[in-house]
């Protein structure tokens, strides 16, 4: 009689600890190339929607879109009542995408505004800085829908950060954001060397809340 063959025990245990290493090699890297093209998909949106805004300053004598039409009331409790128009609302006949303003990677959720319009630069003329390519049109922060007053505006790289579960979540992309210009380019920047990233104040890290008085959480002010 022929004898039948067929795998030990110890083979079985062997390939599925094979496997095992692989997939724990492989899965980060699959991770990182997704991570990757999401990032891309965000430089993207950034790039249109910094082209509309350009289309509507040559629409309004070559003025910026301001951050929002109304205000915040003087106590600092948020925005005055009425509709809040924000810059995402008013360029939207010519971005005519709401998706645009959609990361990918928002890691507050696929329906939330990702992006926020430096006040520095709210309603200035385009012409006024001196060097546009160094001067930040957007960048990434959000936590709140589109046209939504709160997160509209931002002022320092780890904003977002007050809303997170996780101080992480205040960069969208492998440790860093995604920043366009105001001559139109779009870069990615780490937290520690992009745009806002600078120390002002002992015992905090580059990116940190740099208003006097708040606790570096990463907000500006803290929410």
């Amino acid at each position: 009689m022929r004898r039948r063959m067929g795998f030990t025990l110890i083979e079985l245990l062997v390939v599925i600890a094979i496997i095992a290493i692989l997939a724990a090699i492989l899965f980060p890297v699959f991770a990182r190339a997704r991570e990757k093209a999401r990032q891309t998909t965000c430089q993207s949106n950034l790039k249109q929607l910094g082209l509309a805004i350009l289309m509507y300053t040559d629409d309004y004598e070559g003025a910026m879109p301001l951050w929002s039409l109304v205000g915040g009331d003087t106590q600092g409790n948020g925005r005055l009542p009425g509709p809040p128009y924000t810059w995402d609302e008013q360029i939207q006949a010519y971005s005519r995408n709401k998706s645009l303003l959609i990361c990918p990677s928002n890691p507050f959720g696929r329906d939330k505004r990702s992006y926020s319009l430096p006040r520095y630069v709210s309603g200035i003329a385009l012409d006024m800085p001196y060097n546009a390519s160094n001067v930040v049109m957007l960048f990434e922060k959000g936590s709140y829908p589109p046209f939504s007053w709160e997160d509209a505006t931002a002022e320092n790289f780890k904003q977002s950060t007050a809303n997170a579960s996780n101080p992480n979540e205040s960069t969208f992309h492998n440790g860093g954001k995604n920043f366009c210009f105001l001559d139109g380019h779009v870069k990615f920047y780490a937290k520690t060397a992009g745009p806002f990233a600078v120390v002002t104040r002992a015992g905090v890290e580059p990116g940190t809340c740099e208003y006097p008085g708040a606790a570096p959480s990463g907000d500006w002010p803290a929410e």
